[in-house]
């Protein structure tokens, strides 16, 4: 045998190989059916398009949209010399989610400068970016360190909140509303009786955040700021909407007095830092915190920021702070109060929570964090009234989700709303709790019922959620709570790399202050449940549309 032609053959062979395997690609190719272009929601004046329903009406016109669609997502809004683009479906979520070629900074960059009062100069580094939350840009993007605010930004936040900060700020949160709701009410048997349980949770769980989280010093340099901050969360979503200030100037008025007064705490906190230079860890006495102190530094490193824009950051994160998770608490004690024998089960199962040893109320962070009942009242809180728009963009490739192609650089938008009341997947026991209402025990799972759960028994991801929830919990009886499953359908946080780094805060705010008033306070609401609006669809959570009236005094 001539093992000098072995070579050649082989050669040959290898050639033949990817000839058939070219050939073979391109008739997939070819088979392929392209992407349509998404369907656009109709409108009548082609000027304004769909601008008008959107923006002032957006409850009534995503449902419309939605009914057009008919399932199919992507869907195209034309807006007034723009558009953008709804996706729902939490096959397409759970896509976009897990694309790590999508940024944030851009929807951040117009809610800064409209709601936030930042300047031009400084807007445009947060648009700009196309260089996305990870350390490694997205490919093709060119953007210099110095400008990569999305991730600088998340570094922080993610250290601060889901990292070695975490714990350190669950503490001193848990000093500083149990030392609020200590004052808020005189011990003794008498009831005392109040206009509203919003402002009662504004005052006392909305100051506690602002403390825990951005230091003492902030309220001290600006008293009354907290409620100043309340008060220009009323025109929030008017400045979302672009309305000018002499429409509404009394909400301009308040942004330069509460941006004023974060303006004066940066001072003072820069001046006593420099004076007392010394490390004082995680637990700093004038910025709060390590990462608002990192921050400040972080913020001003990054090109075209000055101290004004650095104060219209952190104004869009004292109110993100407090604004969704402080009326969130206080919708789960609503319904929890109005229901005696709730109340009385949730405080039988808190019981073993309590640290005798401490010598006043004190829980049990871990042990509350597993108490089944209050994890799906907390879960089905923000299933009932998150009704945020969460925003996407792909800054350089076009992005094919489900049947058609969005390209680059347009304004992609989730809708949450929509997203948790998707009545082919969420379980209503077959009506007896229609989604657009409170069901406190959704999310929990008795192994004896089928009917139970999250999810419709019809559902594709209910066998999913069965399977994952016997695996995890093989020899547990009794109702367990769930969200195994509801990936891309439950998503009060987003998800994925850019899911909202607050996310384990907030639901130890939550539980933990839950926890508290059911165990410290008796309650009576002096009415019944008032309706909870949506006034805020898009930019926030579902509120009362009328005072609660209550009374209540102490237990303990």
């Amino acid at each position: 045998m001539n093992t000098a032609i072995i070579p050649g053959a082989a050669a040959a062979l290898a050639l033949i190989f990817f000839i058939l395997r070219a050939l073979s690609a391109r008739s997939r190719v070819l088979n392929k059916k392209p992407a349509a272009a998404p369907l656009t929601v109709p409108y009548t004046i082609p000027f304004l398009r769909s601008t008008f329903s959107f923006v002032f009406d957006g409850p009534n016109f995503f449902i419309r949209a939605s009914r057009f669609c008919q399932g199919r997502w992507p869907l195209r809004v034309g807006l007034l010399g723009d558009e953008v683009y709804l996706v729902q479906g939490h096959k397409n979520i759970s896509s976009i989610f897990s694309n790590p070629k999508l940024t944030v900074t851009r929807a951040y960059g117009v809610v800064l400068k409209y709601c936030c009062g930042m300047d031009q100069k400084a807007v445009d580094v947060y648009v700009s970016d196309t260089s996305g939350s990870r350390e490694r840009p997205i490919p093709g993007s060119r953007i210099p360190s110095n400008r990569r605010v999305g991730y600088h930004t998340h570094e922080n936040l993610f250290h601060g909140l889901l990292g070695r900060g975490l714990g350190h700020t669950t503490e001193r949160f848990d000093a500083a509303i149990k030392s609020s709701l200590d004052n808020a009410v005189p011990t003794g048997p008498t009831w005392t009786y109040v206009d509203d349980l919003t402002e009662f949770f504004e005052d006392h769980l909305g100051a506690a955040i602002l403390e825990t989280l951005f230091g003492p010093l902030l309220l001290t340099e600006s008293p009354g700021f907290h409620r100043t901050l309340w008060k220009y969360d009323r025109y929030i979503m008017s400045m979302a909407k672009r309305l000018p200030s002499w429409m509404i100037p009394e909400g301009y008025r308040l942004r330069d007095k509460v941006l004023s007064g974060i303006m004066k705490w940066h001072k003072r906190a820069t001046e006593l830092s420099a004076k007392h230079s010394a490390d004082v860890g995680e637990d700093d006495p004038y910025w709060g915190s390590a990462m608002m102190r990192e921050r400040h530094k972080m913020l001003l490193g990054i090109d075209e920021q000055d101290l004004r824009s650095v104060a219209s950051t952190d104004l869009a994160l004292i109110w993100a702070s407090i604004t969704n998770v402080v009326p969130s608490t206080m919708t789960l004690c609503t319904h929890v109060y109005s229901d005696s024998s709730l109340v009385a089960e949730l405080r039988s199962s808190l019981q073993d929570s309590i640290q005798p040893e401490s010598g006043s109320l004190h829980y049990n962070m871990d042990k509350i964090s597993k108490k089944p009942l209050l994890l799906s009242l907390y879960a089905e809180t923000l299933r009932y009234g998150v009704q945020i728009h969460i925003p996407r963009c792909s800054p350089q490739q076009p992005l094919e989700i489900g049947k058609g192609v969005i390209q680059p650089d347009k304004l992609i938008l989730i809708n949450t709303a929509l997203a948790h009341t998707d009545e082919e997947v969420w379980n209503t026991r077959d009506g007896q709790y229609p989604l657009d209402t409170f069901w406190g025990r959704r999310f929990l799972v008795d192994p004896l019922d089928p009917q139970s759960g999250p999810l419709k028994p019809s559902s594709a991801a209910y066998e999913f959620m069965k399977e994952q929830m016997r695996d995890k919990n093989s020899s547990t009886t009794g109702e367990q709570f769930t969200v195994q499953g509801l990936e891309g359908i439950w998503i009060p946080y987003g998800g994925g790399q850019n899911a909202c780094p607050g996310r384990l805060l907030a639901k130890r705010i939550m539980l933990l202050t839950t926890a508290m008033m059911v165990t410290m306070f008796d309650v009576e609401l002096l009415e019944p449940i008032p309706h909870f609006d949506s006034r805020r669809f898009g930019f926030g959570v579902r509120k009362p549309v009328t005072k609660v009236p209550f009374r209540i005094r102490r237990r303990c």
